[in-house]
């Protein structure tokens, strides 16, 4: 995992080493010891590959396998690790995290069903291992993952080289400036060889994306000689982009120093020499800062006393000139595994990569707000297609926009991290429509569209003299909207945009209708002969009920109409108990029974065809009564229709 750049590497030294010596046992190992003790990773897989091919001792056997899977996971080569950790286990080597890191190996190889087996058994061993814990709710939410975001992800080819590229960095004060951490190799300058991961030592860099949108040739950062006595890594900037912050890990006769906090001003548009930031003891790692936009508090990974795990994520407030006493980002944030690579937006939203919290199976990428309660974060992880089982780190936003760019080793056999871009695309809904009067006559002057939203919307759209309007809405609301114009029912139309992936665009035709027009309902249905209403009938009548909600001035005549074959006086008791029982429904729901009345008009009045009946049914001519010769010119089939648009109920305003 910790080959993500080298100087991070040399930062794991420290515990790594230490635990080393303690396990030495045999001569055997001693030249591969010591090239492990002190970083060299590659040269120790060759002594401890060979060391294992000839050791007859299954214990050095399982020794030698186990610290080549220790350097395969420090080099972030999952696979290998993997199976040279499932070596030392076979051969019963005496330490049981073989188990726990093969599981954890595992999960970065997407082989969940398997590392989920293994933290299970290593959990029955060693009981409340929080690492173990987490590593099994991870496996559990990769074998059955959330729903994958909306971001859009794709490869910066421009700016990755064949080695590492991480940790890019949008300049606050011009978003087409880019800086990035790299281990390549290439360049005049570039031609120290890091001794641990075999790349390029690791140094900052910048480009500048021109009109085109092209990514120029990167220049180093600091225009410095890098003579492999100094690494550089993961830069931070103040909002004014007049201050950066940096990791800088050092040598001393060929071994590192613990890594450090470096800041440099810009001075006439040039950055001066370099000075490091005092935080503690020289012998405590400091490393990955984040800067506040204005400078007042810095973010930064250390493993200083006090720490939940490897390496936690601690903050620090300037005082004066200088920084006052760190402080630990807390339980929510950190873990006993390593978080790392913090990154604090504007809107305080702060965002760090972590291998110990619940993820796909290395670094993942979470966001933490603040909570009321003090030093309380809620902590989320971006999920996918963020996230993937490699390692995901680095991420960087442009102001205002959810989108920007972030690091990943996901599809590289080496473990080698490119830079990515990401977008989260916006969802627009458009609300368009076009409103005309039933008579055909003019919109009148300063008609408007109310809306109201459960996002707090409450605004007036006008509408033109063509009858039109438009309205940008917002996902994730519902929305009322209520034409009015004097002389014609109300309109209401309802939108919810919940649950939108994309945007869309929703398109209304609205006629009003002229309070002397009278309103017929065609889908009242009764059971036949009878004043039963049938179920199917309750959709028309919520119609009937909002029209009446959405004009609360308005007093209706409530009229049934029979089609003509059955007794007049029949028909004439029936529409009467038909139109009542309209009149009940309405009462129950609220209506006040003053606004309306009734009238059984059994088939005294057969319906005029609307255009709109006319375009449904081929049949019909616009205006033509369906009086009882009429329907019997029609065809046997087409009769039973006209007869059934005859048993209707209207509603006329009669104030």
């Amino acid at each position: 995992m910790n080959r993500i750049i080298s100087l991070f590497v040399l930062i794991m030294l420290s515990s790594s080493a230490l635990f080393f010596y303690s396990c030495s046992g045999t001569n055997r190992l001693g030249k591969a010891k010591k090239a492990y003790d002190i970083g060299e990773y590659s040269r120790a897989v060759n002594s401890l590959n060979k060391v294992y091919r000839r050791e007859k001792n299954r214990y050095y056997k399982g020794e030698a396998s186990y610290y080549m899977a220790e350097s395969y996971r420090l080099t972030n080569q999952p696979r290998k690790a993997a199976t040279a950790y499932g070596r030392a286990i076979r051969y019963e080597y005496a330490n049981r995290d073989a188990k726990l890191q093969q599981a954890r190996q595992l999960m970065k190889l997407a082989e969940y069903e398997e590392a989920y087996s293994l933290f299970d058994e290593y959990l029955k061993e060693v009981s409340g291992n929080q690492l173990a814990y987490n590593g099994l709710a991870s496996a559990r939410m990769a074998l059955n993952p959330p729903a994958p975001t909306r971001h859009t992800i794709e490869a910066v080819r421009k700016l990755n080289s064949r080695n590492s590229d991480y940790a890019p960095y949008i300049a606050p004060d011009d978003p087409y400036q880019i800086y990035f951490s790299s281990m390549r190799s290439t360049g005049k300058k570039r031609r120290q060889v890091n001794r641990i991961t075999g790349q390029g030592t690791s140094a900052i860099y910048s480009s500048i994306q021109d009109s085109r949108g092209e990514w120029q040739e990167a220049s180093l950062f600091l225009n410095q000689e890098m003579d492999g006595s100094f690494e550089d890594g993961t830069i931070s900037m103040t909002d004014d982009g007049k201050e950066a912050y940096f990791t800088r890990t050092r040598y001393e006769k060929s071994e590192a120093m613990a890594a450090e906090i470096w800041m440099v001003k810009s001075m006439g548009g040039r950055w001066a020499e370099p000075v490091e930031v005092d935080l503690g003891p020289d012998t405590v790692i400091y490393a990955h800062p984040a800067i506040s936009p204005d400078g007042s508090t810095l973010y930064f990974v250390s493993d200083m006393k006090g720490s939940v795990g490897g390496k936690d994520i601690w903050k620090v407030d300037k005082v004066g000139d200088n920084w006052g006493t760190p402080v630990n980002m807390g339980l929510d944030i950190n873990t006993a595994g390593d978080e790392m690579f913090p990154y604090i937006r504007d809107n305080g939203i702060l965002y760090f990569s972590s291998d110990g919290l619940p993820g796909y199976g290395g670094l993942d990428i979470f966001m933490a707000e603040k909570l009321e309660e003090e030093g309380r974060w809620r902590v989320k992880n971006l999920g996918q297609p963020m996230n993937s089982p490699a390692d995901d780190l680095g991420i960087s936003f442009f102001r205002n926009r959810e989108a920007g760019y972030f690091s990943s080793s996901r599809g590289n056999a080496r473990g080698y991290e490119s830079i990515y871009s990401f977008a989260l695309p916006l969802i627009q809904p458009i609300a368009s429509g076009t409103i005309q009067l039933d008579n055909n006559a003019a919109i009148p002057h300063n008609t408007t569209v109310r809306v109201v939203g459960t996002d707090g919307t409450n605004t007036k759209v006008n509408v033109d003299a063509a009858g039109t309007f438009n309205l940008m809405l917002k996902p994730d609301a519902e929305y009322t909207m209520l034409v009015a114009v004097p002389g014609y029912l109300n309109h209401h139309e309802l939108i919810n945009t919940k649950g939108l992936t994309e945007s869309k665009q929703y398109t209304l035709n609205i006629t009003l209708v002229s309070y002397s027009t009278p309103i017929t309902f065609n889908n009242i249905h009764f059971n036949e002969g009878s004043a039963i209403l049938k179920p199917e009938a309750n959709a028309e009548l919520e119609k009937v009920l909002r029209l009446l909600n959405d004009n609360p001035t308005i007093e209706v005549e409530i009229s049934a109409h029979t089609d003509a074959g059955m007794d007049e006086e029949v028909a004439k008791d029936l529409s009467r108990q038909r139109a009542l029982e309209v009149y009940n429904f309405l009462t129950r729901q609220g209506i006040d029974a003053g606004r309306l009345s009734t009238r059984g008009a059994a088939y005294t009045q057969p319906l005029k065809v609307s255009g709109e009946l006319a375009k449904k049914y081929s049949f019909l001519r616009e205006n033509e009564l369906l009086t009882e010769q009429y329907i019997m010119r029609l065809n046997r089939a087409d009769q039973g229709t006209a007869r059934q648009l005859n048993n209707r109920v209207e509603l006329t305003i009669v104030r």
